[in-house]
């Protein structure tokens, strides 16, 4: 039987053109391409750096002898020209605890670059009440608790924090802190 070199009528080139082109995608008739990957996002260096250079100041700031006189030691702080009602709102949790901070077990220097850093990113955030536990002082060489009372000092320093208070007992009670933050930036 003598060989047929036409092709079979189910294999015509159409149809073979037709199948090996079926997964290609047309492009738009503009001829571009997107690209498919979004570029990097910048990186904001001088916000960066001014963030650290404030933070920076913040940890730089002696504190004289004669400006401590000033400074309560109380549990309870309010900003002056702040109503009395916030100090009473705080104390009764009325605003929602939205980060803490635990100090146990650091140095005083430590503890003040956490706390600054800790408050400086509660700003960034938008957190206006905070936590932050310090301890009861029960691990300290004299009994008394160090931490808390520099915690009250280094917060009266900061012109964003309007007032802070003593912890209810089931959150911490004397052990911890709890702070109002200004809205503003």
């Amino acid at each position: 039987m003598p060989k047929n070199n036409n092709p079979k009528p189910e294999e015509r080139f159409e149809d073979l053109l037709e199948d090996s082109l079926q997964d290609i995608t047309v492009l738009k008739k503009d001829g571009k391409i997107l690209p498919s990957k979004k570029p990097p996002a910048p990186i904001p260096t001088q916000s960066i750096q001014d963030e650290a250079d404030v933070l920076e100041e913040l940890l730089q700031q002696d504190m004289e002898e004669e400006d401590a006189e000033f400074l309560s030691e109380e549990p309870a702080y309010l900003r002056s020209g702040v109503q009395h009602q916030v100090l009473r709102k705080l104390r009764r949790n009325y605003w929602v605890v939205q980060d803490e901070l635990d100090l146990h077990g650091y140095t005083s220097d430590s503890a003040r670059v956490l706390v600054t850093e800790f408050l400086s990113n509660a700003k960034k955030n938008g957190f206006r009440c905070v936590r932050v536990i310090h301890g009861k002082g029960h691990r300290s060489s004299n009994g008394e608790p160090v931490l808390k009372k520099k915690l009250f000092r280094w917060l009266q320093l900061r012109a964003d924090i309007l007032a802070y208070c003593e912890a209810a007992p089931k959150d911490g009670g004397s052990g911890a802190t709890i702070l109002l933050m200004s809205a503003k930036s």
